[in-house]
């Protein structure tokens, strides 16, 4: 009799599709719950659905090979079936090992990153919300940038950006009375403040007969925020006035141009590169085709550079890349302990948010900032906006070295950039840890004081999961033959009757992976790092070899 073809993939891929169909419907039917952006639904929905078919892809396995055993040639045994059906279902369960080491943390990882991009979303729009009812305008500006690296065209961001402008132009309109005091009071921290502290200063000039400087003073207002309707109508009568003063108008314009010019280079040169910064920023706004002006722009923002960075940076680090939680611990000569609200790398530095730094050794220190960035080993503390240079982000320090005059803007520090990145790629969820990062990282995560348990743990289930299919391949040929039925079975029955079949034995292997799992744990907290693995993957051989055991004893109990 001629040897009948094995019907496991026909059953196998059936049922992986099917898996995948009803993952996709059930991440559909929850994506309401889950609360991810509508712009992340589609791929975050398609990532669920491949997350289920991984963890359903061993029950399917088990059953394939089971129903494909039973529709074999009734008159082999266990040997017979086993290589008749044993052949296409390693091959498909080496294919779904290698997804399920390879690919499958990029999906999780993708999947978390929608999920958590959503929830920052949201929170940034919560927060922006409630520092608006409080009138705390310039947080609910800030709170507001996370939730615009992600998603300005949603409904949601846009109605509330645009009540928080509009508050925000309605209160520089109506602040005039009460900021009317001297300049130099420490409230240039906030934008608006600055810009009406310069239209201030203007229309004192303008009162005193000082058309230059009102005019001058009036420029800088505009230059924070040029929609102001107030300060483009100063402007524009200042320069009236100006035009009226006769012939040597052009000539005062350009010595009084000439004049900042010397100024900002002044400062250049003192290293006072923020200021510099400022003042050719201004210049470049009014003469943009000034050759002195474009260079020194550059130089000064290129020695801001060194103990700066600008807020565009750290903005678009986090709309690029994942951003999580962030601590590490470094010993040595000098600890080290670093922890943030959330990091995220990108062009080639790694940027934090709420960071707070903690150094020890012969000169201990301590640390605050809103922002900081790290390239190499040396950690700039205060930002800048590029377009606003007037809003600064400073570090606040609890505790300093004695006698220290620098203002600490930039720090050497003793961990680096890489240090850095390892700790990011390893404080995540240890499902999205790609497979080499995983087993080659548990000594970095102990350098860096992480809890390698969790890691141990996940490389241990990653490196199951090959075996494990197998063993359920060797149990479906031992259970096809053993229940093998003694009369034809329809091809539709067979597959009617499989997604049943995968539905029974889900719960109990997922209870099985689940004991599995608690053993990985306890042999994670016993075994050394050096032996961990070893140790791991001898159990799983000898697993295999019982389950080859074991599903031959059970076919051969047939007819008993």
């Amino acid at each position: 009799m001629p040897e009948r073809k094995s019907s496991f993939l026909p059953v196998a891929i059936g049922l992986l599709s099917l898996a995948f169909a009803v993952g996709f419907f059930v991440a559909l039917v929850s994506v309401g719950r889950a609360d991810v952006l509508y712009k992340f639904a589609l791929p975050w929905e398609a990532m669920r659905a491949l997350i289920s078919l991984a963890d359903w892809a061993p029950a399917i396995l088990l059953v394939a090979a089971a129903i494909a055993t039973e529709s074999s040639d009734a008159g082999a045994g266990f040997s017979g079936a086993a290589r008749g059906v044993l052949a296409p279902a390693l091959a498909l369960a080496a294919a779904v090992s290698l997804f399920y080491l390879l690919v499958l943390p990029g999906v999780e990882e993708r999947s978390n990153r929608y999920e958590s991009q959503s929830q920052l979303f949201a929170d940034s729009l919560r927060a922006a919300d409630a520092a608006y009812r409080e009138g705390r305008l310039a947080d609910a500006e800030l709170a507001l940038r996370a939730g615009a690296a992600i998603d300005q065209l949603d409904e949601r961001f846009v109605e509330l950006s645009d009540r928080i402008r509009a508050e925000s132009a309605r209160a520089r309109s109506s602040a005039g009375d009460e900021l009317d005091r001297a300049p130099g009071d420490g409230a240039d921290d906030v934008p608006w403040r600055a810009a009406n502290r310069f239209y201030l200063e203007a229309l004192r000039a303008r009162d005193e007969g000082r058309l230059f400087d009102a005019h001058y003073l009036a420029k800088r207002s505009a230059a924070i925020y040029a929609n102001d309707v107030n300060v483009r109508r100063l402007v524009a009568e200042t320069w009236s006035a100006l035009q009226a003063l006769g012939p040597s108008l052009e000539e005062k314009a350009a010595a009084a141009f000439y004049g900042r010019k010397l100024e900002g280079y002044s400062r250049y040169q003192e290293g006072d590169y923020l200021e510099a910064f400022r003042i050719y920023t201004e210049l470049a706004e009014e003469a943009p085709d000034d050759a002195d002006v474009a260079a020194y722009l550059e130089r000064s923002a290129a020695g801001l550079s060194e103990i700066s960075f600008f807020i565009e940076e750290d903005e678009r680090a986090f709309a690029e890349s994942d951003e999580r939680p962030f601590s590490a611990t470094l010993s040595g000569p000098r600890p080290a302990w670093l922890s943030a609200s959330r990091a995220a790398a990108s062009d080639g530095a790694v940027y934090f948010r709420d960071l707070t730094l903690r150094l020890g050794g012969a000169t201990p220190l301590e640390a605050r900032a809103p922002f900081a960035r790290l390239h190499g080993d040396r950690l700039v503390l205060r930002a800048v906006d590029r377009s606003r240079p007037d809003l600064v982000w400073e570090p606040e320090y609890a505790r300093r070295p004695s006698g220290q005059d620098d203002p600490g803007y930039a720090l050497i520090v003793p961990f680096t950039q890489e240090d850095a990145l390892t700790a990011i790629r390893l404080s995540g969820a240890p499902e999205d840890i790609p497979l080499a990062t995983l087993a080659t990282g548990i000594d970095d995560a102990e350098r860096l004081g992480l809890d390698s348990r969790p890691l141990k743990a996940e490389l241990a289930e990653r490196c199951s999961y090959p075996f494990v299919v197998i063993m359920l391949a060797l149990l479906g040929v031992g259970l096809g033959v053993r229940f093998r039925p003694t009369e034809p079975v329809g091809a539709a029955a067979r597959y009617l009757t499989a997604p049943l079949l995968v539905a029974l034995a889900v719960p109990p292997l997922r209870l099985a992976a689940e004991l599995s799992a608690s053993a990985t744990r306890a042999l994670a907290v016993l075994a050394p790092s050096a032996w961990f693995l070893p140790a791991w993957i001898g159990v799983l051989s000898l697993c295999v070899a019982a389950s080859l055991l074991v599903a031959a004893r059970i076919a051969s109990t047939r007819g008993a």
